[in-house]
């Protein structure tokens, strides 16, 4: 996997624990520094709890840190990510945003828990929320509950008989609306940022309508490599950034050591002359 290509090595789309990654805010720090990155964003999802500590350590570090939140929110009925960088962590305007989110995702495992419920299983919720303890509570820890008590073989069987969005499909309309979410981020003086955008059920003349509605809204930029992307995938999002007049962020999207995801610091290659990087700004 060619690394990070620019003069100075970046990665402002990863994971800490305070998510869904595996790594304590300082141990991915302490990664970053080992991978030469030089600037460096935790986005961690719908909460910026790691950002303090995160901080703190880029700083003995000497890393240039990056404030970053990944927010959940969706578009026509599409579940899909946004990427806000660069904010001071007690903009009202963006908290407000990630409380909302937060109390969204305690509900929505109240709601996972009784649809499993109905299908049979024990109520799963409270041993969750101790499970999950300062992570985001989500369907992973659904599914360690169900391998630990013998329900399922594995994680991977816990998916597809209970937790896949294809079984829990009347939770996909629970986020906030992408144009609510702009629009009141818009003035904040902030990077907006869509992530992935090829990773969503979208034809690419429909990823089209999404980035004029982005654009339209307020988002400033869009993630043109994102992890292990294919070398295709990311010349037509480079080519549509530049179409879009959005610039082009990238970043890993580490969210542990193993598993599908790249190390911090790596990503597909981009063509950075052709195109408008977030990051010239930092």
């Amino acid at each position: 996997m060619p690394e990070a290509a620019s003069y100075r090595k970046v990665d402002l789309h990863t994971h800490s624990i305070c998510s869904d990654g595996r790594l304590s805010p300082t141990e991915l720090v302490d990664l970053a520094v080992e991978q030469g990155v030089s600037l460096f964003a935790l986005t961690d999802h719908d909460t910026l709890d790691g950002l303090p500590e995160a901080r703190r350590r880029a700083e003995q570090s000497q890393l240039s840190f990056i404030n970053g939140v990944e927010l959940s929110t969706q578009w026509k009925g599409i579940p899909l990510h946004m990427v806000a960088l660069n904010f001071e962590p007690d903009n009202p305007a963006l908290l407000a945003i990630v409380q909302s989110n937060q109390r969204i995702r305690l509900q929505r495992a109240r709601r996972i828990a009784d649809l499993l419920v109905k299908k049979g299983l024990p109520d799963l919720f409270d041993d969750a929320v101790a499970l999950a303890g300062i992570s985001q509570l989500g369907r992973p820890h659904f599914a360690s509950l169900m391998v630990e008590k013998g329900i399922v073989k594995d994680m991977n069987k816990a998916f597809d008989r209970y937790l896949g969005n294809k079984r829990l499909g009347q939770l996909r309309d629970v986020w906030p609306d992408l144009e609510s979410v702009l629009t009141g981020l818009k003035d904040q003086n902030m990077a907006l940022i869509l992530a992935h955008p090829r990773r969503y059920p979208l034809t690419v003349t429909k990823l089209k309508y999404l980035l004029s509605d982005f654009k339209k809204w307020g988002g400033t930029a869009m993630e043109v490599a994102s992890g292990n992307e294919k070398p295709d995938s990311v010349r037509l999002l480079e080519r549509l950034s530049q179409e879009y007049a959005l610039e082009a962020s990238m970043g890993s999207d580490f969210h542990g050591p193993f598993g599908p995801w790249t190390q911090v610091g790596k990503f597909t290659q981009v063509n950075e002359v052709e195109i408008d990087l977030v990051h010239k700004h930092w």
